[in-house]
């Protein structure tokens, strides 16, 4: 019953309403717990990423190229920006808010791969072509970083520009991982 109330409270933090946030203790324990959904997650991304690999990497790189550098990216950026959150919430003095945050951005990573997943088939199954599919992943991931805003918002009860400002942070944190692993790997920046 709890877990059902915290996947409504992810839903409506994927929608941007505010109250969601009260869904969740935003306890250690339950943050902690709320961990299992991304180690849960984490092997379905590898296995798309296969069938549909990062931009850059559709042709002539290895299954073993695309999951090192899948596997790197989602590791480290996850370890990199929770950091820099818990930077945050040490620098306003709000260090338990961070277990708050920690869980409702785990449930609602929950949410956004249920929303997501008919994108992912389509761009799997080549229901869409590949270009398009591209489009419609930038708009949905640049969705997602306002969602982390919002998250960030609720959670620590900051300002919506420096809470704008974090997610960009985080952004740029996913990007420059990306970057310097696609340089260590040979593969040029299609973008």
């Amino acid at each position: 019953m709890r877990n059902k109330a915290k996947l409504k409270g992810a839903f409506d933090l994927l929608f941007l309403f505010g109250r969601g946030i009260h869904s969740f203790s935003g306890t250690k324990r339950d943050a902690i717990r709320s961990l299992t959904i991304p180690f849960v997650l984490f092997p379905v991304t590898l296995f798309f990423s296969v069938f549909y690999p990062p931009k850059g990497m559709e042709t002539g790189y290895s299954d073993s190229q695309i999951l090192t550098i899948v596997f790197l990216q989602v590791v480290l950026s996850f370890v990199f920006s929770m950091a820099a959150v818990f930077l945050l919430a040490r620098s306003f003095k709000k260090p338990d808010k961070f277990w708050l945050f920690l869980e409702a951005i785990n449930w609602t990573g929950l949410a956004i791969f249920l929303v997501t997943l008919p994108l992912v088939n389509a761009a799997v199954f080549n229901w869409i072509p590949r270009e398009e599919m591209d489009r419609i992943f930038v708009i949905a991931q640049c969705f997602f970083y306002v969602v982390t805003a919002c998250i960030i918002f609720r959670a620590f009860q900051l300002n919506w520009q420096l809470s704008g400002f974090m997610a960009i942070v985080i952004l740029f944190i996913d990007q420059t991982i990306l970057d310097v692993l696609f340089m260590l790997q040979g593969v040029p920046k299609p973008w």
